[in-house]
């Protein structure tokens, strides 16, 4: 649960939304990945790497909102198949995640040092999926910051492939994800 004091002001409340929106539909796709047959792996697996892209965006854009809430689906997702080749963009869109994380909570709060993130427990599924179209106004309306503001400055050690992160770049991104605006169904198990 946040405190009322740890969430974002209002006019910025719709960066955090997206934020969550992208992560639930990542742990969906995760979980639809890890629970895929080998020859199947190829649209969970695109999904969940355009879904980090984004998420990525969102962090350079508006900063971390929370920590890492899917841990768990992604190694049963990479522990399920191993060796697929389908993999291989999700794997980079992963550990250029893990960068732009590491380079926007390095700085240093002034008097405490270094930030800490303590690792999250999963994301739990979702009984109701972020429908397509909310997660598509709430990108679209990051993705008018952006072109209000400009892109920002990339933090050191951040891939270059982010740098000028501006409106147009955020909407590609956001457009990636539009081929599989319909979610996966959810985990075994799960309400609906």
């Amino acid at each position: 649960m946040l405190l009322h004091s740890a969430l974002p002001p209002a006019r910025h409340r719709h960066r955090h939304d997206a934020a969550l929106a992208v992560w639930q539909s990542l742990a969906r796709a995760l979980h639809e990945l890890a629970a895929a047959p080998e020859a199947e792996t190829g649209p969970p697996a695109a999904r969940a790497a355009a879904l980090y892209d984004l998420s990525s965006a969102l962090l350079l854009h508006a900063g971390p909102a929370f920590g890492e809430p899917v841990p768990g689906a992604l190694r049963a997702a990479l522990a399920s198949h191993p060796a697929a080749p389908a993999l291989d963009p999700l794997l980079r869109a992963v550990k250029d995640h893990a960068r732009v994380r590491v380079a926007v909570l390095r700085p240093t709060v002034p008097g405490l040092g270094r930030v800490r993130v303590r690792p999250e427990a999963d994301l739990p599924a979702e009984p109701r999926p972020v429908p397509p179209a909310r997660l598509a106004r709430l990108l679209r309306r990051c993705a008018d910051d952006l072109g209000a503001r400009g892109p920002a400055p990339l933090p050191p050690g951040c891939p270059d492939r982010f740098a000028r992160l501006g409106r147009d770049a955020f909407a590609r991104l956001a457009a990636a994800v539009a081929p599989y605006d319909e979610e996966p169904p959810a985990p075994e198990g799960t309400p609906t």
